[in-house]
Order: structure tokens, then C-alpha cells, then sequence
């Protein structure tokens, strides 16, 4: 392709008619393909743990553990739950201020929030499964291996988690910083 007809390119792109409704489809944001990925993660997740919370009694000797440990992965699966809708309802409708740039300072404060508020969760929740599975069981070495194992496996991801959570902070950051360069 040559200079010529990338030029004629040019002038007709754009020559269709786009209606309004197709126009709005195009800009709303639950139609992001991340967004349907995450969708569908949030409902696969909730799904899962909220069977988990009605054959873990029965499955998993709930009756033979102590009312606490009980209540304490209850509310550790609902706190987790409810983080990952928060996390979902907070990307679906972003936050919208006066300008650009307030609008991704509240993002960049929203994120680190958001941020603290899921690592909290997940450990929490991670923490009491572990509790939850170990507070009837007689270790032996191997066990103590195996919970040692799990509890490396929690860490990783944790730390993992929490590299992208900072990456994603650190990028608002930055398109920020950049943002009010370029007007300065």
C-alpha cells in the first residue's frame, strides 16, 4: 500500500452512518470483553463457594468441629464474596468527577482502598480454611509438611497478588503524573 492509497483510505473511513443505540453500545462499559471475563470469574467463584458453604457440615465433619471455627469460615467465605463483588461494581461503573484528572485521583485513592480491602479478605480467608481444616487434626510430620506447603502456597499468592494490585495502582499513578505534565 502505498502513500496514495492510504490517502484515499482516509478519506473514506468514516463514510457509514453509525445510529445512536449502536453508538451507545460501543461506549458502555459492560460490554468490555475484561469485563465479561471477570463476570464470568465473579459468578464461577461465588457459585463455587457458596456450594462449599452448603456441603462443607456435611463433608467436611462440620459437626465435629467447634461453633467457632464454623462461624469463622462462614463469615471468611461471605467476606470474600462480598470483596469480589465490591472489586466487580467498582470497574463496571468507574469513577466519573469533574475532569480527568480528579477522576483518576479518585481511582488511584479508590484502587489503593480496594487493594487493602482484597489482600485483608483473601488472607483472612485463607487463614481461617487452614484453621478451619487443622483444628481437629492430630499432626504428624508429614501433615506439618503438607501445612507448611500450603501456607508457602498461600504466601506466594498473596505476594503475587499483591505485585499486580501494586502494578495497577502504580500504573493510575503514572498515567496521572503524565497527565498533568502534558497540561502543565
Amino acid at each position: 500500500m502505498d502513500i496514495d492509497d492510504l490517502k484515499a483510505d482516509w478519506q473514506n473511513a468514516g463514510g457509514e452512518i453509525v445510529n445512536d443505540e449502536k453508538l451507545k453500545l460501543m461506549t458502555r462499559i459492560s460490554q468490555h470483553p475484561t469485563l465479561k471475563k471477570l463476570r464470568i470469574k465473579l459468578i464461577l467463584e461465588t457459585v463455587f463457594l457458596t456450594v462449599l458453604l452448603f456441603v462443607y457440615y456435611d463433608g467436611f465433619d462440620g459437626d465435629k468441629k467447634p461453633l467457632y471455627a464454623n462461624a469463622l469460615l462462614v463469615s471468611s467465605v461471605l467476606l470474600y464474596i462480598a470483596n469480589n463483588v465490591l472489586g466487580f461494581l467498582f470497574i463496571k461503573n468507574p469513577i466519573r468527577a469533574e475532569n480527568i484528572s480528579l477522576s483518576i485521583q479518585k481511582h488511584v485513592i479508590t484502587l489503593k482502598r480496594l487493594s487493602v480491602f482484597s489482600l485483608l479478605s483473601s488472607v483472612v480467608y485463607a487463614v481461617t480454611l487452614i484453621f478451619y481444616f487443622s483444628v481437629s487434626i492430630k499432626f504428624t510430620s508429614f501433615k506439618y509438611v503438607l501445612l507448611s506447603l500450603l501456607i508457602f502456597s498461600f504466601t506466594a499468592i498473596f505476594y503475587f497478588s499483591y505485585i499486580k494490585w501494586k502494578d495497577k495502582i502504580d500504573h493510575f499513578s503514572r498515567v496521572l503524573s503524565m497527565y498533568i505534565k502534558d497540561i502543565a
